[in-house]
């Protein structure tokens, strides 16, 4: 149950492969679908892939581009391709932020407080144009490990004052409550844990979305 004056965050649905995924969405109706383009994950799909099973989802579902290290061409090709957001893991230079047509989600790996510290106020030097979000996610990215919630929430919160916070790395239908009451994030973002034998499961989509929406008014 999440605590009195906390609010009923959007949910975004990560790594999707396939247009069954797509349908599972659409009857779920999250307000994201996140796609993967990175060679080294098993959910990575090519930009001309992820554009024909984009065209499946309902409109009122926003295309989030989830990259890592992208280049300056890929930064602009997304934003051409149809794609709402770009979700930037890794590296993210002065050329590559320029680039951007599109509003920006920048990842951060949490390990611990002197590290997440250490990026924000890389962030802040290079300049916040464009950027209207952080994904505060587990220590490896795409692993699906959750941080320490509760020691991370207020650091995350004064860090991103005036973006929205993501929350992702290691959420469940299981554990979402919790993850809610801790951090009170904007969005909450899960990919392996609505998954079964490495697919997504319609059960786990619907049970996710239930589990974060059981309180809204």
């Amino acid at each position: 149950m999440k605590a009195e004056g906390q609010k009923v965050p959007k949910i975004k649905i990560c790594g999707v492969t396939s247009e069954q995924e797509a349908e599972y969405l659409n009857e779920a109706k999250p307000e994201y679908a996140g796609f993967v383009f990175y060679p080294k994950s098993r959910r990575n799909v090519s930009l001309e892939q992820a554009v024909r099973i984009a065209a499946c989802l309902d409109r009122s579902i926003l295309r989030v581009a989830v990259t890592v290290s992208p280049t300056a061409e890929f930064v602009r090709k997304a934003g051409k391709m149809g794609f709402d957001l770009l979700q930037v893991h890794g590296e993210f230079g002065e050329k590559e932020r320029a680039a951007a047509e599109i509003p920006v989600w920048r990842a951060v790996n949490i390990r611990d407080e002197a590290s997440a510290a250490e990026f924000f106020l890389r962030e802040h030097k290079q300049g916040l144009k464009n950027i209207c979000g952080y994904v505060a996610d587990g220590a490896q990215y795409g692993a699906g490990k959750a941080f320490d919630w509760e020691k991370m929430s207020r650091q995350l919160h004064a860090c991103t004052t005036g973006k929205q916070l993501i929350l992702a790395g290691g959420l469940t239908a299981e554990n979402v409550a919790d993850a809610i009451r801790y951090v009170d994030p904007d969005i909450v973002d899960v990919s392996s844990g609505v998954e079964e034998q490495g697919k997504k499961s319609r059960e786990k989509i619907t049970g996710f979305i239930r589990k974060v929406r059981e309180n809204e008014q």
